[in-house]
Formats: C-alpha cells, sequence, structure tokens
C-alpha cells in the first residue's frame, strides 16, 4: 500500500510542475516587469510633458512680472 501512495506522488510532482517548453512561449516584452516598466516610463514621460508647460508657463510669467516692473519705477 505504501509503494502504490509513494508512486501516484512521485507521479503527481513529476506531472505538477511547468515544463521548460512553456516558459519560452513568451516573449522577452511579455513579463509582468516590462508591463510594469513600460507603465512606469509613459507615467514619467506625462510628467515630464507637465513639467515643462509649467516651466514655460512660469516664465512667461516672469517675464510679464519683469515687463511690468519694469514700467513702475519709484
Amino acid at each position: 500500500m505504501r509503494v502504490l501512495i509513494m508512486a501516484i506522488s512521485l507521479f503527481l510532482v513529476a506531472c505538477g510542475g511547468a515544463s521548460d517548453d512553456e516558459s519560452t512561449d513568451n516573449a522577452p516584452g511579455d513579463t509582468v516587469g516590462a508591463e510594469i516598466a513600460a507603465g512606469f516610463n509613459e507615467s514619467m514621460d506625462k510628467a515630464r510633458d507637465i513639467e515643462d508647460q509649467i516651466q514655460k508657463s512660469k516664465d512667461e510669467i516672469d517675464a510679464a512680472l519683469e515687463e511690468a516692473e519694469g514700467g513702475v519705477k519709484d
């Protein structure tokens, strides 16, 4: 009886693991880490674009303030 249980256990363990063929089906870019990195990079690009827009707006406001202050002298 013990031998039968051991044989069944070994059979189930041998058949239960993932084969090497399954691990090569996915392309390197299809991993979860690559998806996360792509999403992160996209978010960082958007943040840089927004930062550039804010900096441009700030520069325009600074230029307008300098022009306004240049016209008024004490």
